[in-house]
């Protein structure tokens, strides 16, 4: 999921917040620890494969850095930003608009960050004149692709001009139709401990008691409450989806995973217009494996990369008594193969340690060297060229396969398919799935997904879209009609094709034209023309004419002296 960082690089940007100590604060210097931040929030969270782009903006717009993954250019592009004129939110929006579809396109979910003091701009180019406009010429604001707009708002909550924008910025928020919100700074609160009295109900005094009273303190706005406020967004929209990945009853197929990006919450609207909000379970279980082959290109929600969760934890081994690994102390192994297991490798690490103590023993357990079902799972599907059918809620699947972006390197992905059993035509419904093993004695397998005859490029489709294609088909015919006898094979395959794609439409008052183009256009033949020009014409308009809808039916040429 890519995201655009909108830095608003404004003269207002550069005034001074307030002093802390010795040290005076601009806004801009908080947006760009505000970015920083982000950025180390996406280094330190699995999430090094967002593609981040950073664009400033006042009056007009800059792209500064592109899409890349490279966060250090972005942070050094950060020190070397100057400041322009007043501030102009519609020009950025519209650059943001082609940024996307030159990029990414319509289809692909987008996260915006416009960090700004709110400012509203002035004369026609301010944010309420644009708004003013929208909403009287009822045009939604230019985003086409499905993205999420964030104003991380840099401000006091004291300040009554600052609140007064900001409920500007949230009308367009609402006007434009995106998932977004605005993000301010909480002021902080001092608290105190103070004694009062309190009465019961029959108005005599009790003792002093001590209760607790938040004031809260100007401005608000400090470096502290930036960064919570950040920590807010990160939270909010880059928190990282944690699930289990699970096949089969066995303990050690199942192993904790990411899946990045994390999925978006799934909406669909019924017959009766009423909308239904569906989430991906934390659990997703392995329902079976299919060939690559057989499942095809089905329609998909998203694509997302899935990861085996790493975690250094150090489990506590004992003789009798040995924990699972990811499950709290005192909770212990019940089934036999866990016994069996564990007991051997309490064996083994004995062994090694050559140690007669009975007592427990600390091991230091590297999830990076410990088995998981992920690699298992991983390599196994790309072997065999296969991918594994996925439960993520009720009556909602997927696929996981591997999947290869380069010729040294593959990973694990994860295809969301809409909800719903019979979301693949050619494979039905995806409950009733099963093994060879299910099939009845004497039935065989039929190779699916059904695909059809092979087909040349030279077997194209007529297709008229626009009234410019039909029109040109008809001036080809019209071309070859010309220069018969020469053209008389290519005049009347045309001519076939034409009357083949006019009959599959329905479209037959284009044969009664034609017929009429043919007879209009033979008086209107030049004197060198070939008299066989006229015969083959006066032939085809004939054969329009005649009430024969068969559409294996072919139009020969008329025998004349010239192609017998």
């Amino acid at each position: 999921m890519p995201t655009i960082i909108a830095l608003d690089v404004s003269l207002s940007m550069s005034r001074c917040v307030s002093a802390q100590g010795s040290e005076n604060i601009t806004y801009h210097q908080l947006a760009i620890s505000a970015i920083n931040q982000f950025l180390d929030h996406l280094l330190a969270n699995n999430a090094k494969l967002e593609f981040v782009s950073l664009i400033i903006y006042s009056s007009l717009y800059e792209v500064v850095v592109d899409f890349t993954r490279d966060y250090d250019a972005i942070r050094k592009a950060l020190g070397k930003i100057d400041h322009y004129d007043k501030t102009c939110l519609e020009n950025v929006l519209h650059a943001i608009n082609s940024i996307l579809l030159t990029n990414w396109g319509t289809q692909n979910h987008c996260q915006v960050l416009v960090f700004t003091d709110c400012g509203l701009g002035f004369g026609s180019t301010s944010l309420a004149n644009v708004i003013l406009r929208v909403v009287s010429l009822k045009q939604p604001l230019p985003f086409a692709s499905p993205s999420k707009i964030n104003f991380v708002c840099l401000g006091n909550t004291l300040d009554s001009q600052f609140l007064e924008a900001t409920k500007v910025y949230q009308k367009l928020l609402d006007i434009s139709g995106q998932k977004g919100q605005l993000f301010i700074p909480k002021a902080i609160e001092n608290v105190e401990f103070v004694k009062i009295k309190k009465e019961d109900k029959y108005g005599s005094a009790k003792e002093d008691d001590v209760v607790k009273v938040e004031i809260p303190i100007a401005p608000g706005l400090t470096r502290q409450s930036v960064r919570e406020m950040m920590e807010r967004v990160c939270e909010t929209n880059y928190r990282q989806f944690d699930a289990i990945l699970n096949c089969g009853s066995y303990f050690k197929l199942e192993c904790p995973v990411l899946i990045w990006p994390p999925p978006l919450p799934y909406t669909s609207t019924d017959i009766l217009g009423i909308e239904t909000t569906r989430h991906i379970s934390r659990k997703i279980e392995v329902c079976g494996f299919i060939s690559i082959s057989d499942i095809g290109s089905p329609m998909s929600i998203s694509r997302h990369l899935l990861m085996p969760k790493m975690e250094e934890k150090p489990v506590a081994v004992k003789n009798e008594k040995i924990l699972r690994s990811g499950k709290a102390p005192g909770e212990y192994l019940s089934g036999d193969y866990e016994r069996l297991e564990a007991e051997i490798k309490n064996f083994y690490a004995k062994g090694e340690t050559n140690s007669d103590d009975e007592g427990s023993s600390s091991v230091a357990v590297n999830e990076s060297t410990r088995e998981s079902i992920c690699v298992l799972l991983h390599g196994a599907l790309k072997i065999e060229n296969m991918a594994a059918l996925v439960l993520l809620g009720d009556n909602w699947f997927g696929f996981i396969y591997s999947y290869a972006d380069s010729k040294k390197k593959s990973n694990m992905m994860l295809t969301i398919l809409p909800p719903g059993p019979d979301v693949i035509p050619w494979l039905g419904d995806l409950r009733l799935l099963g093994t060879v093993d299910d099939l009845v004695p004497g039935e065989t397998v039929t190779g699916f997904p059904v695909k059809p005859d092979k087909r040349s490029y030279s077997q194209n489709c007529v297709v008229w879209i626009k009234q410019t294609g039909l029109q040109s088909d008809i001036q080809k015919v019209l071309r070859h009609a010309k220069k018969l006898p020469e053209k008389t094979q290519h005049f009347y395959k045309e001519l076939n094709r034409i009357r083949r794609a006019a009959l599959s439409l329905g479209f037959v008052e284009l044969l009664e034209g034609l017929a009429c183009i043919f007879e209009r256009e033979i008086p209107t033949l030049p004197p060198n023309a070939s008299p066989d020009c006229a015969l083959q014409l006066k032939h085809a308009a004939m054969e329009l004419k005649k009430f024969n809808r068969d559409m294996k039916h072919s139009i020969i040429p008329y025998p004349t002296k010239y192609n017998q």
